[in-house]
This record gives C-alpha cells, sequence and structure tokens, in this order.
C-alpha cells in the first residue's frame, strides 16, 4: 500500500510541476524585477499577447472566436508563419496553438482561449484590428515585462466582457 501511495504522490507532483511549467506568462529571463523595485519604476513593455476569450464546449462560442482567428491570420498573413514556439519572446508576430481547455490550477485562464504574440512594432497595426473586427468576443491585451501579475491584473487592456485571471498561476507574484 505504501509503494501506491509514493507513486501516487510523484505522479500528483509530477503533474503539478508540469502544470505549474508550462503556464502561459511570457518569460524575459534577462530581466530583473529587482532593479526595477529598486530604482521605484515598473519595467518596460517588452512585447503584447492578444487573447481572444471564449467558452470551451460551446459550438458558438467556438465557431465565433475561430472566425476571428482566421480573419486575423489571413489579415496579417500568417497562414504560413510558424506557430509561437514555446513561451518566451518570440521576436515575430506569431500564433500561439488554441487552448480549447485552459482550465487547470495551473493556468492563468479560467477559459478556453486563442494569443497571438506581438512585437512593439506590431502592435500599432494589430490591436486597433482586432477593436474594429472582433464583434462580440471578448478580447484580453496585456503587455510582457516580466512582471507577470502587473501584465495581467493592472496593465491589461480589455475589450468586451472582462473575464477572471487565475493570478495564482503566475511564478512571479510581484505586483508594481
Amino acid at each position: 500500500m505504501g509503494d501506491v501511495m509514493n507513486a501516487t504522490s510523484r505522479l500528483v507532483l509530477f503533474c503539478v510541476l508540469i502544470a505549474v511549467c508550462s503556464s502561459h506568462p511570457t518569460k524575459y529571463p534577462d530581466v530583473n524585477l529587482d532593479v526595477y523595485r529598486a530604482k521605484g519604476t515598473p519595467p518596460p513593455f517588452l512585447s503584447y499577447h492578444i487573447h481572444c476569450m471564449f467558452i470551451a464546449y460551446n459550438n458558438d462560442s467556438i465557431s465565433a472566436a475561430m472566425d476571428l482567428r482566421n480573419r486575423f491570420i489571413q489579415h496579417f498573413n500568417l497562414s504560413t508563419t510558424k506557430p509561437c514556439e514555446g513561451l518566451f519572446h518570440q521576436g515575430r508576430l506569431c500564433m500561439f496553438d488554441v487552448d480549447y481547455t485552459n482550465t487547470g490550477p495551473g493556468d492563468p485562464f479560467v477559459s478556453a482561449e486563442w494569443a497571438v504574440f506581438v512585437p512593439l512594432e506590431w502592435y500599432a497595426k494589430t490591436v486597433p484590428w482586432v477593436m474594429q473586427n472582433r464583434g462580440d468576443q471578448d478580447i484580453l491585451v496585456h503587455p510582457n515585462s516580466g512582471a507577470e501579475v502587473s501584465d495581467h491584473i493592472h496593465w491589461p487592456l480589455w475589450m468586451g466582457a472582462k473575464w477572471p485571471i487565475n493570478a495564482q498561476a503566475f511564478t512571479n507574484q510581484t505586483a508594481f
């Protein structure tokens, strides 16, 4: 019985570690937030994410979200662009894979969503396009500074309804 409990405990710990390590935020390993805290200034925005929230298992919600995603891909000529790789800085405009089940305890989002990595130089083109083309879709635009909580909770822009964010999922709990 002890071996089964020990194996079960290790499996649970492994699953928790995977969930924590695969959470959404874009990491900037070279950003030392302590430097900005010492200066009393927030870190600079290094890039952005655009997220389209939708209800998992609701065909109408999924269809509307995927329609917007497809139009975004067409408009910005991303159909032959490789998807974003990992969660670190991409250096290019790219789409993350659609997450239909983004609802685990290690996920910052409590719904399904699709997302785009937006370098600074693409912000002025992509965000206005989404504003004008989102229809009834709920959109989150947040900066990536390395301060995950502030990026998602204090500094984001919402279009449509504001959805809850699971701030406990972030590895860096420091807010500015």
